[in-house]
């Protein structure tokens, strides 16, 4: 386990990058003034049930909603196993790291009427080692509350469920009071979503980059990215992407070779700008949501009790939206990847040799094809937005699901297709600069030295190492 600061979660601070920490194993405790909040939510709310309809604690769930609960079982084990029919591949152990945390912060809010024990166990399973994490497969949401993943966090907590190790160790008794509130968040699809952005701003930072490399290499009009230009357009993203460029590009050595450049160099910013925003709202919809009390039914303390509000805060449409726009904005600046490479491979006006080659070889010709099934799977992710997809069930009770769990299923998939095309341009650029001996200067200089390691060797050879390493090298770029 790491050693690394303890992470103090208080139920409306969390940041992104503190579920990348949770993720990687920085150690996890909750705030005590939040535990006590919760606490005295948690007493009120069981005040003003006691005899009122209360949903998932007097009646029943979903269509039974107007029916009173089985009292001859335990209600929140009768919850959990009723819930607990994900499938699919496993989740990995870091995405359940981050989820286990996000759903011990909303609790925290102290909106749920959930229990501190509860709270504190989230809180310390985040944390814990890998054989005492619970199995939770990734399939089975609709965007209305990761209810299965959540139950079988619920069953692993009770001892029902086997656990990563394989024991099953009784940890928690859960009861009715515990387990609705327990289900009721979209925990497990923000912690991805969270960990995707994080990601993704990564690459975007390394696309600017790479493309001011391929400029360079390409010897391409800088018009596109001066400040004339960036100031006609009333974008800011547009402005913060060709300011980017033009201060890596500043001082380089650029003869343009015609009077304006193809679209890859030449809208760089007007298709990179709609990235930045898109992930800009995407962390903004994610860090909002990771703080907030949304569970349903939702009680705030009053004078003599609480306040019960029967809602549907749970209801992930602000992120679904959010995920598929950074999607399609993903999907314009892909295809600029592309350009750009197939023009520092095959463009005959760029005074280098077809495919970058030798002599004696096809060179880089495969990069071509690894970037455009790259592209493939980019486009393919974003071509149906999960948003407008939805599912009546429970006898129509519940006649809306906005599909976020696909949504973010699709996005980490291009934006491990998207590291792959990056990948394959700054290999394609750097040999490039490489074979007309043109080094840069100033940061881009500094960039440039960074990614040395790639091979200079022009001879044929299985090119899959090398796209390897420039994945791991966009990181120091990034």
């Amino acid at each position: 386990m790491s050693t690394a600061e303890v992470l103090v979660l208080d139920g409306e601070s969390l940041e992104l990058g503190d579920l990348a920490g949770v993720a990687a194993g920085r150690p996890v405790t909750v705030a005590e003034p939040a535990l006590e909040r919760v606490a005295e939510v948690h007493w009120r709310a069981r005040e003003a049930t006691a005899g009122t309809r209360v949903y998932g604690r007097t009646t029943g769930v979903g269509a039974a909603r107007d029916r009173p609960p089985d009292t001859s079982a335990d209600l929140g084990p009768l919850l959990l196993r009723a819930h607990a029919g994900g499938w699919g591949e496993l989740l990995p152990e870091p995405v359940v790291r981050a989820a286990l945390a996000v759903r011990s912060n909303q609790l925290l809010a102290g909106g749920s009427g959930a229990s501190p024990e509860l709270v504190t166990a989230l809180a310390e399973l985040a944390c814990a080692p890998a054989a005492d994490l619970p199995v939770v497969h990734r399939r089975g949401s609709l965007g209305t509350g990761d209810l299965t993943a959540l139950a079988e966090v619920g069953l692993a907590l009770l001892g029902e469920r086997q656990r990563a190790g394989g024991d099953r160790r009784r940890r928690l008794r859960i009861s009715g009071e515990d387990a609705l509130p327990l289900m009721s968040s979209s925990a497990f699809v923000l912690a991805e979503s969270a960990l995707h952005t994080l990601a993704l701003e990564r690459l975007a930072r390394a696309a600017t980059t790479v493309s001011a490399l391929s400029w360079l290499a390409l010897q391409g009009d800088p018009s596109p990215v001066s400040a004339i230009a960036a100031a006609a357009s009333p974008h800011p993203g547009v402005a913060e992407s060709a300011a980017a460029v033009r201060e890596l590009l500043s001082g380089q050595y650029l003869r343009p070779r015609h009077v304006q450049d193809f679209f890859g160099l030449r809208t760089w910013p007007q298709v990179h700008g709609p990235l930045l925003h898109a992930l800009e709202v995407l962390a903004g919809t994610t860090r909002r949501s990771i703080n907030t009390a949304s569970e349903n039914p939702l009680f705030t303390p009053a004078r003599d009790g609480a306040v019960v509000t029967h809602h549907g805060g749970f209801h992930t449409a602000y992120l679904v939206l959010a995920l598929d726009t950074t999607l399609l904005a993903l999907a314009r600046a892909a295809h600029a990847v592309q350009s750009r490479v197939s023009h520092l491979l095959t463009d005959p006006d760029n005074g280098l040799p077809r495919f970058l080659a030798d002599s004696g070889s096809t060179g880089a010709l495969v990069a071509e094809y690894v970037a455009a099934s790259a592209l493939s799977v980019v486009r393919g992710s974003a071509a149906a937005p999960s948003s407008v997809q939805t599912v009546s069930l429970s006898a129509g009770v519940e006649d809306d699901a906005t599909f976020a769990g696909e949504a973010v299923v699709r996005l980490g998939a291009a934006v491990a297709a998207y590291r792959r095309m990056l990948a394959a341009e700054l290999f394609c650029a750097v040999r490039a600069l490489r074979l007309a001996d043109r080094l840069p200067t100033g940061r881009l200089g500094d960039a440039f030295n960074a990614v040395q390691a790639l091979p200079a060797d022009l001879g044929q050879r299985d090119l899959s190492g090398d796209l390897e390493l420039a994945e791991q090298l966009l990181e120091d770029l990034a």
